[in-house]
């Protein structure tokens, strides 16, 4: 190729590939002593201005994305990146080794003990990127090369960068964006364009099956009812053990998959003993003709109760398991997808920083001189708390100063992160108090969804630890102090915080529908106002234009925090799966809704959701399975039988219906499945044949005259 420099630094060398959204070079980086690199050139979809700004600003945010997981030794280091012309460029650390595809041609199978060694390698690298909340969305064996120096494993193309590539703007405000993955190993949910971090777990999971069976994801049979790859057969002298873990890496379904890496890292380091879920399907029933059928005996009936039993035993079972968990929110969230939306909350306002606001700044966050006039702006119309839902651990542009100077203001309250562990954390801005810092942390359920409210937590595990609370919690506490209504004990119990004689009842382990989530802190269930337009909000544009209105701020909460799309701060909702746009809930919107919970709760009278005691809900199973088993003994007409059966069916839906209108949460599935097992099974050994013993004639003699 003829001799190309970009940056005058880089000259490019040969091309390396070229897909549909970038061309990628081999150079020399004559800045490092003509040091080896990689430069992928992207190619914007649309070269008009408006595009090219906002695909700026998304290539700004993805740098910073790709420097800091470039510190992972098994990934490429980032080197640099410019722009040129209105063109996006990347540069990279250069890996000398083969791509895994590569390999496959070479080797058109790999043994056992290979897939071991690449899952082992592969599976940290998946879990340091998700604990940097982000997906790949490309797995695949072209994107995973082994270094020739070493034989380590690398991962390599990112496909977050891709968003800046695949983002095409309608003549209007509508926005689409193209899926990435690729066809066979891109999983079911990211197809549809929702990925989530088990998606790179299916991809991962794909790879390796090529590699045992030595034939694409897209050549296999599909399972025509789970949607789940047929690919056992072509890989006929795979472990049992080794069989079981990929077939659940690689589950269709979000709810049977493995939800994080660390999961299947820990079911790979046993994957020998690994053992197939228990089938929950009837036997094959063989039914002869009557001429041929032997005479019948019917069952004692004490025999239909123990089946009765066993199905109720095994519907405890896996409701122990929390096999009913996925059943019982899905159950839960259309419940409060029904309700129609309560009024606008006017004791709380949020300004947004739109994506709007960002272009009109030129910033890719506002900075802190910018933050800093909000605040003083606000202050002038006398909010009675703001909370700034925007990280400042660093600077950010110039105005530190003024900045330090409004947060020490006694009515702001700042952010930290608790996040996983200490290097994860990040800490409030700079001279802020720890009585004005509230940690910004949400418990997320297994589905990614937000449906509990995390109010305090502990600093660490030590029985020492300083009790840290939420930044609702602390938003709210000061708007409550200034109406004479601050936290206490409950007069009910001394553990729990009451709030003018309400006492918030923290969640356990096995709350309502749930069984065995993680409700370490101080937690309660998340009462939404509604999907959206519940809080009233304005932009940051119109805060430094001066078009806010005293009544908009004053005696309010001000929330301050971005809702622009390449801030990348959204969350899952139980309103999202129903949702035909905008499915995902900003973060500063998250806190509003928690805050205006507890000032609900503690103002206006509204119930927390509660749960009954769960020796309860095991009696109700009980009965549940008690109830059909009786129906299936003693009921012998057809329409008496139908007719117990619809209104068993009506007791059992509408109890944990009547709960949920009270405000409570009951499960439903465990005693509907006990009911109706229940009755097919004592019914069906109810009426079993069995063949009885030989009747013995006695032997007949001639008669002697």
């Amino acid at each position: 190729m003829t001799e190309i420099w970009l940056n005058q630094r880089y000259q490019l060398l040969q091309p390396l590939g070229q897909g549909g959204f970038a061309q990628t070079y081999l150079a020399a980086d004559h800045g490092q002593s003509k040091s080896p690199c990689v430069i992928k050139q992207l190619l914007p979809a649309n070269p008009s201005p408006q595009f090219l700004a906002t695909a700026r600003r998304f290539f700004q945010a993805e740098v910073e994305v790709l420097r800091r997981l470039g510190q992972h030794p098994c990934i490429p280091e980032l080197l640099d990146a410019f722009e040129v012309d209105g063109e996006f460029y990347l540069v990279q650390e250069f890996i000398d080794g083969d791509a895994v595809s590569d390999l496959f041609q070479q080797k058109s199978r790999l043994s056992e003990a290979e897939i071991i060694h690449l899952l082992r390698e592969v599976l940290p690298i998946l879990a340091f990127i998700h604990q940097a909340q982000v997906i790949h969305r490309d797995i695949k064996p072209s994107n995973l090369m082994r270094r020739r120096a070493d034989g380590q494993y690398m991962l390599i193309d990112f496909g977050a960068v891709k968003e800046i590539t695949t983002d095409v703007y309608t003549a209007g405000s509508e926005q689409f964006t193209v899926s990435i993955g690729t066809q066979g190993y891109a999983a079911p949910e990211q197809m549809a364009g929702r990925p989530r971090y088990s998606s790179d777990l299916y991809g991962l999971g794909m790879t390796v099956i090529r590699g045992l069976t030595g034939r694409s994801p897209t050549e296999l049979p599909e399972n025509p009812e789970t949607g789940d790859v047929e690919w056992e057969s072509a890989a006929p002298d795979v472990s049992p053990g080794l069989q079981i873990f990929l077939q659940r890496l690689t589950k269709a379904s979000i709810y049977q998959r493995y939800p994080s890496a660390a999961a299947a890292l820990a079911d790979l380091a046993r994957y020998e003993q690994l053992e197939p879920a228990a089938s929950t399907e009837l036997p094959e029933t063989t039914i002869h003709p009557l001429e041929q059928a032997p005479p019948r005996q019917r069952l004692p009936r004490w025999r239909s109760a123990i089946a009765a039993l066993l199905v109720t035993t095994v519907v405890l079972t896996i409701r122990q398991v929390g096999g009913w968990v996925p059943l019982e929110v899905w159950i839960r969230d259309r419940w409060m997808q029904a309700q129609p939306p309560r009024s606008l909350d006017e004791r709380l306002l949020v300004v947004e920083v739109t994506e709007a606001d960002l272009m009109a700044l030129q910033q890719t966050t506002p900075s802190d001189a910018v933050l800093s006039q909000v605040i003083d702006t606000l202050q002038a119309h006398g909010p009675e708390v703001i909370g700034l839902d925007l990280y400042r651990d660093i600077p950010q542009g110039a105005g530190q100063g003024a900045l330090r100077e409004s947060l020490s203001a006694a009515n702001v309250v700042a952010i930290r992160q608790l996040a996983s562990g200490a290097p994860d954390n990040i800490p409030a801005p700079q001279g802020v108090p720890p009585e004005r810092v509230g940690f910004n942390d949400f418990p997320v359920d297994a589905d990614g969804v937000v449906r509990r409210n995390l109010l305090m937590a502990s600093g660490d595990e030590s029985p020492e630890a300083a009790v840290l609370y939420s930044f609702a919690l602390r938003l709210a506490l000061v708007y409550l102090q200034a109406r004479d209504t601050v936290p206490l004990a409950s007069a009910e119990n001394a553990d729990y915080m009451a709030l003018n004689g309400t006492p918030f009842v923290p969640l356990d382990a096995h709350f309502g529908g749930y069984r065995g989530i993680d409700a370490a802190g101080y937690q309660v269930m998340l009462q939404y106002r509604g999907a959206a337009g519940t809080i009233p909000s304005v932009s940051l544009s119109e805060v430094l234009e001066g078009r806010l209105q005293g009544d908009q701020v004053r005696d309010r909460i001000v929330l301050i925090g971005t809702t622009a799309a390449s801030a990348k701060d959204f969350f899952l909702t139980p309103y999202s799966a129903a949702a035909e746009q905008d499915f995902l809930m900003a973060g500063v919107m998250l806190h509003a809704q928690a805050t205006s919970q507890i000032l609900s709760v503690a103002l206006d009278g509204q119930p927390l959701p509660w749960a009954l005691p769960e020796a309860v809900e095991v009696v109700w199973i009980v009965l549940g399975a008690t109830g059909g088993t009786w129906l299936a003994m003693r009921v012998k007409r057809l329409w008496i039988l139908v007719c117990g059966f619809v209104g068993g069916g009506v007791m059992l839906i509408g109890l944990p219906v009547g709960i949920l209108i009270a405000g409570g949460w009951m499960p439903m599935v465990p005693a509907l499945v006990a009911f109706v097992g229940s009755a097919i099974a004592a019914a069906l050994l109810r009426n079993a044949a069995v063949v009885p013993p030989p009747r013995l004639e006695p032997t007949q003699f001639p008669r002697v005259k």
